[in-house]
């Protein structure tokens, strides 16, 4: 159960019947005082909140909160992927074995280490048969999510799959988005398939290839432009 909604649910009604206000043990102040600083806080809490969420179902059957990895300096590249498969929840990290080899020869195809990007995903716990998210798995991550954008100031985001786009652009589809240049506040999105796609229908590999060159081409002009 999530406390601290539970409080927040009660206090609304609290509210609704015309209590301005109610008594708090000390053990209740610390607790509102303790998420109120984690969320407040830094990337390093943050992370620490992610790590031990139970938001959703999600936390039953995952090994391993893939929280991401990657530099975290400021004004930056990042990936934003699906949801960690089976082996990303076993090794507790985002793109391994076969998927992560595609995703480093799609980089380097344009002259791009992954080393160079805060590396995450939209929903941070595998799911029950690798199946996609349910729309409260997605929500329930959402802050988290939006909030790593909010600490890294990513000035571009390659946003990889089916699910970034109903976060990032408010429900969106894939197929609309794929290869355009979005923006959120100062930041830009680029859209296009994940290797884990890729790997199922190879057919898509030419638009996802020229798909790299336009986000190599916004990479240039953002990075390289001064």
């Amino acid at each position: 159960m999530d406390v601290k909604a539970e409080i927040i649910k009660n206090l609304l009604y609290f509210k609704e019947i015309g209590l301005t206000s109610i008594p708090a043990s000390e053990a209740i102040k610390r607790l509102l005082q303790r998420e109120i600083s984690l969320e407040e806080d830094s990337l390093s809490a943050l992370k620490e909140k992610i790590i031990h969420c139970k938001k959703c179902s999600l936390h039953r059957v995952r090994k391993a909160v893939v929280w991401g990895e990657g530099p975290t300096e400021p004004e930056g590249l990042m990936i934003i992927s699906e949801y960690p498969d089976r082996d990303e929840d076993f090794y507790g990290k985002p793109f391994v074995k076969e998927v992560g080899n595609l995703l480093d020869r799609m980089l380097n195809a344009i002259n791009l280490k992954r080393e160079l990007f805060f590396i995450t995903h939209t929903v941070k716990c595998k799911t029950p048969g690798g199946r996609p998210p349910e729309p409260e798995e997605i929500e329930a991550c959402r802050p988290y999510l939006l909030k790593q954008i909010k600490y890294l100031r990513p000035k571009l985001i390659l946003a990889l799959g089916f699910t970034p786009p109903k976060v990032l652009l408010e429900g969106k589809t894939l197929t609309l988005v794929r290869g355009k240049v979005f923006t959120l506040k100062e930041t830009s999105l680029f859209f296009t398939y994940h290797p884990a796609y890729i790997l199922k229908n190879p057919g898509i590999k030419r638009v996802v290839w020229e798909d790299l060159q336009k986000f190599r081409k916004l990479y240039e002009e953002i990075f390289l432009s001064n």
